[in-house]
């Protein structure tokens, strides 16, 4: 018998797989983490790539940091407290600082979670505010990018004249990459801008792993130069959520600089096709809803045989995560329906998740291990719902009964197979 253990939400769900199945754990590559992550931050911000760092905001009298929600685990306590000692240390007092959560299109984050989010020190020394992209008055217009896409971007960065980004990089499903100039342009963005950039999802080239001639990457980075960005801090982490390295410098050179290191922890060779996938999106919060957990599904589907079976972990603490992705859900009665849908109309967000989710049900059936979706959602995201692991590693053996390869995927968010 095989144990598996994957992470789900702050805890785990664990089961056994017969003897017989030849099982292949697909994880990113274990790398041990700095010795220090806050000296390891310092050595970044004043080794700087591409830019003289945060020499670039001397003078400024209107300093914005933009930093994650909560559904990314970036570690900004630790990056926040260097970047503000480098900050005074130049003359930039506090006061003159605002941070920015880039909640992107997900919920504002309320002022109870910046704490959370930034850490009680900063949040009681820095004054905190989140990115509402629908708030009146929030987004101001800066032109369109040359692949037609309207930059809407929040009023409080723009007005600002020192301009920094952090954020983790990570693998991300259509813009190769994140971090770099997706903090701003996703992060701090309005729906408009948000909606053309992602409507590249359905060109080839804007798939996982993938940054140069990636559409939606080079329409973002384009913004991020269009706008201005004088500093970016970027990290790279690995399976225990520890910093790995620290970038920091010009927004592409310091970002690819940093992919390059993200490439040697998520790109994972598997070595044969499995019938059977376990996958935990990597618990809390890359579970925390079905939106961010499609994310693992995605990138496990290539794992699995066409026809096999893929069992998600995902607590989803909060559900769907977002209304849309259920409307786009109910475009169709059937997973090749839902994408024709999604085909035949004009981008819309949460609609676009659908079509994202039954790319992976198209190809792959789905067992889901998940106490925040109830039977009717699991019906509506047309899969079926299991107890805990152990129940999905039986209920998929018995339609499986040639099963010889499982693969377990236990951080899959953050894992890009390759094969």
């Amino acid at each position: 018998m095989a144990k598996v253990k994957v992470p789900y939400g702050e805890g785990y769900q664990t089961g056994e797989l017969p003897a017989g199945l030849r099982v292949h754990e697909v994880a990113p590559r274990e790398v041990a983490g700095v010795t220090g992550a806050e000296a390891e931050v310092r050595r970044a911000l004043e080794n700087p790539i591409g830019n003289r760092g945060v020499e670039e905001l001397r003078g400024a009298q209107k300093v914005v940091i933009v930093v994650s929600d909560l559904t990314r685990p970036v570690p900004n306590a630790v990056i926040l407290t260097v970047l503000l000692e480098k900050l005074n240390a130049i003359g930039i007092s506090d006061e003159q600082i605002t941070i920015l959560v880039g909640a992107g299109l997900h919920r504002p984050a309320p002022p109870e979670e910046f704490p959370l989010i930034v850490g009680p020190e900063v949040a009681a020394r820095i004054k905190v505010i989140s990115h509402d992209a629908y708030a009146p008055g929030v987004l101001q217009q800066v032109g369109v990018s040359s692949r037609g896409t309207p930059i809407w971007l929040n009023r409080h960065y723009l007005e600002a004249d020192g301009r920094i980004l952090t954020g983790m990089i990570d693998p991300h499903q259509i813009v190769g990459y994140s971090a770099g100039a997706k903090s701003l342009v996703i992060g701090c963005g309005g729906e408009a801008t948000i909606r053309a950039n992602h409507a590249h999802l359905v060109e080839p080239e804007a798939v996982l792993g993938r940054v140069e001639g990636n559409p939606a990457r080079e329409d973002i980075d384009e913004i991020g130069g269009r706008v201005g960005i004088d500093l970016v801090v970027n990290v790279v982490l690995n399976n225990h959520k520890e910093i790995v390295r620290a970038v920091a410098g010009h927004y592409l050179e310091a970002h690819r600089a940093g992919v390059a290191v993200a490439r040697e922890v998520s790109e994972v060779p598997v070595p044969e096709v499995a019938d059977l996938a376990i996958v935990s999106p990597g618990g809390f919060p890359k579970d925390i809803n079905l939106y961010q957990a499609q994310k693992g599904l995605y990138h496990a589907t290539p794992v699995v045989k066409e026809g096999g079976i893929i069992i998600l972990c995902a607590e989803c603490r909060e559900g769907a995560g977002e209304d849309r992705f259920i409307a786009g859900m109910r475009a169709g009665n059937t997973p090749a329906t839902v994408m024709e849908s999604f085909r035949s109309r004009e981008f819309q967000m949460g609609f676009h998740k659908a079509f994202l989710w039954c790319r992976s049900l198209v190809h792959a059936r789905v067992i889901l291990v998940s106490s925040g979706v109830d039977d009717e959602l699991a019906r509506v995201m047309m899969v079926r719902k299991a107890p805990d692991l152990q129940a999905a590693i039986d209920l998929a053996l018995q339609e499986l009964p040639g099963a010889r390869v499982a693969a377990v995927l236990p951080k899959a968010n953050s894992t890009i197979p390759v094969l």
